[in-house]
C-alpha cells in the first residue's frame, strides 16, 4: 500500500485518524497507529506480518545487548555488526530480491515484497547504531519500539527520525488543531504534487526519451522531466508524510530542501532526502575534519553506498561513485572559486553536473547513455523537436508553469510574497486570502482523487 492509493486515502487514513480521537491517551494512539500501520505494511502480504515483530523483537534485544556492553566496546561492536547483517538481509532479501532470482530459497514473488523496507531497515539499524554511540539508552519496552518500527508515516520515503528524536512523542504528545490543519494542508498539496505533477513530467519524460523517436530538444526536456518527476513524487510522498505524522500529533523533520545555488552540487546531493543522506554522511564520518586523502574516499564510498541503497545496479552504483567524487572535489578544491561566481553561473554548473551524473541513472546500458548525450549536442538525431514532446508541454503548460514556481525558490519566493502582501493589506483581504487557500487545496485533493480514480478505473 501506498499513499496515493484510493484505499489509504479514503479508507485506512481517514478511519485511523477518527478512531484515534477516541482516547487521548498516548498508549491507546500509539496502539492504533501500530495495528494501522501493520495493515499499511502487510497489505496483501501476509508474510510481512511476522517479518515486522520478528525484526523488531531482534532490534530491541540487540540494542539492550549493546547498550549492557557498551563499556566493552569490542563486544558492543560485534552485537552492532550482528544487528547491521540482520538488517542488511531484509533488506536485500526483501527489497532487493531481484538479485536472488537463481537462488530458489530466497527468490520471492514481487507480490510479497513489503514497501518501504529500506528505510524499515535503516530505522532499525539507526536505533541501535545510536544506543553504540551512547546518544540514546536502550529501550525498556518493546511496544514504544514497534511503534517506532512500524509507524506508516515513515515507510515510503521517511524521514529518518531518528529514535532520540522520537522517543517523547512516542510517550507523549498531543494531537491540536493546528496540527490538524497544518496536517491535512500538507497531505492534500502533497498529494497533488504525486498525482498531478509526477504525472505531467513522466509523461514529458517517455516521449522526450523514446528511443525509437530521438531528437534533441526531446532528449534535454525528457531527462529534466525524469528528474521533475522524481522531485515531486519524493517531496509530496516526503510532504504527505509530515502531514500524516502531524494529524497523529507527531513533528518530523524536513526531508528536503530547497536548493540553494551557494551550496554548489554538495548542497544540491543533501537537498534530496535531506535526513537519509546526513545519516551516510555521519557513518563515513564526512560531517568532522579529516585528512584530504580520507574525505576523498569517504566521500566515494559514501557515494556508492548511498546509491546502492536506492538501488542496488551497476548504473546506479556508478553513478553513486561520480557524484561521491565531485562531492570529494568541491571539498578539496572546487568550493573556494566556484563560491565566487554570481549565482546564475552556479545554477548552470549545478544543473550541467546533475544532468551528465544523474542521467545515468535513466539509462542501465553505456550504450543508451553515449547516445543521450550525442543527442543533447544534435548528433544522431533526424530532428530538433518532435510532435508527441511538443504535445506533451503545450497540453499540459498550467501545471508546468506550477511546477516551476514550486521548485524554483525565487519564483516561490516572490509568489508568497505577493500574498503576504495582499493578506496583510487588512483583515478583508486577510480572510480572502485564507478562504482562497482552502478553496484552492480541497480543489488540489478533488482533482487528485478524480484523477487516481479515472486511472484505476482505466478510462
Amino acid at each position: 500500500m501506498v499513499y496515493s492509493e484510493l484505499i489509504f486515502l479514503l479508507a485506512l487514513f481517514p478511519i485511523t485518524a477518527v478512531v484515534t480521537m477516541f482516547d487521548r491517551s498516548t498508549e491507546y494512539k500509539n496502539l492504533i497507529l501500530i495495528i494501522s500501520s501493520v495493515l499499511f505494511f502487510s497489505w496483501g502480504r501476509p508474510f510481512a506480518f511476522c517479518l515486522i515483530f520478528l525484526s523488531v523483537f531482534a532490534d530491541w534485544l540487540l540494542g539492550l545487548a549493546v547498550s549492557k556492553n557498551n563499556q566493552r566496546r569490542a563486544a558492543a561492536g560485534l552485537f552492532l555488526l550482528a544487528d547491521a547483517v540482520m538488517n542488511l538481509g531484509i533488506f536485500l532479501v526483501f527489497g532487493h530480491n531481484y538479485l536472488f532470482d537463481k537462488i530458489d530459497r530466497l527468490s520471492f514473488d514481487t507480490a510479497i515484497l513489503p514497501v518501504g523496507i529500506a528505510f524499515y531497515s535503516l530505522r532499525g539499524f539507526s536505533y541501535v547504531y545510536d544506543i553504540f554511540k551512547g546518544r540514546i539508552p536502550a529501550e525498556k519496552n518493546p511496544l514504544c519500539l514497534l511503534t517506532y518500527m512500524t509507524s506508516f508515516h515513515l515507510m515510503l520515503v521517511g524521514p529518518l527520525v531518528r529514535y532520540g528524536d522520537m522517543e517523547p512523542q512516542i510517550r507523549k504528545r498531543e494531537i491540536t488543531a493546528e496540527k490538524l490543519n497544518t496536517g491535512l494542508n500538507k497531505i492534500f498539496l502533497g498529494l497533488g504534487k504525486v498525482v498531478l505533477l509526477a504525472g505531467v513530467f513522466e509523461r514529458i519524460k517517455l516521449a522526450g526519451l523514446n528511443g525509437a523517436e530521438i531528437t534533441t530538444i526531446g532528449c534535454w526536456l525528457g531527462m529534466i522531466s525524469f528528474f521533475g518527476q522524481y522531485y515531486f513524487l519524493f517531496t509530496g510522498f516526503s510532504d504527505m508524510s509530515k502531514g500524516l505524522g502531524l494529524v497523529g500529533g507527531f513533528v518530523y523533520p524536513d526531508n528536503y530542501r530547497d536548493i540553494d545555488p551557494d551550496g554548489l552540487f554538495t548542497g544540491l546531493v543533501k537537498s534530496f532526502n535531506t535526513t537519509v543522506t546526513e545519516f551516510f554522511a555521519e557513518l563515513f564520518g564526512l560531517n568532522a575534519e579529516h585528512s584530504k586523502v580520507y574525505t576523498c574516499i569517504a566521500a566515494v564510498a559514501c557515494g556508492g553506498l548511498l546509491s546502492l541503497w536506492y538501488e542496488a545496479k551497476l548504473n546506479f552504483l556508478i553513478v553513486g561513485l561520480a557524484a561521491g567524487a565531485l562531492i570529494a572535489l568541491e571539498k578539496l578544491v572546487l568550493a573556494k572559486p566556484l563560491s565566487k561566481l554570481p549565482a546564475a553561473v552556479k545554477y548552470i554548473y549545478m544543473a550541467a553536473a546533475s544532468m551528465i551524473i544523474f542521467g545515468g541513472l535513466y539509462f542501465e546500458s553505456t550504450y543508451g547513455y553515449k547516445k543521450w548525450l550525442f543527442a543533447l549536442l544534435g548528433v544522431n538525431t533526424k530532428y530538433t523537436l518532435s510532435v508527441s514532446v511538443k504535445y506533451a508541454v503545450l497540453k499540459n503548460i498550467t501545471l508546468i508553469a506550477i511546477a516551476m514556481v514550486i521548485f524554483l525558490p525565487f519564483l516561490k519566493n516572490a509568489f508568497l510574497r505577493i500574498i503576504d502582501g495582499i493578506a496583510a493589506k487588512g483583515g478583508k483581504y486577510y480572510g480572502f486570502i485564507r478562504v482562497l487557500k482552502t478553496v484552492c487545496t480541497a480543489f488540489v485533493f478533488a482533482l487528485s482523487v478524480i484523477t487516481l480514480v479515472v486511472e484505476y478505473s482505466g478510462v
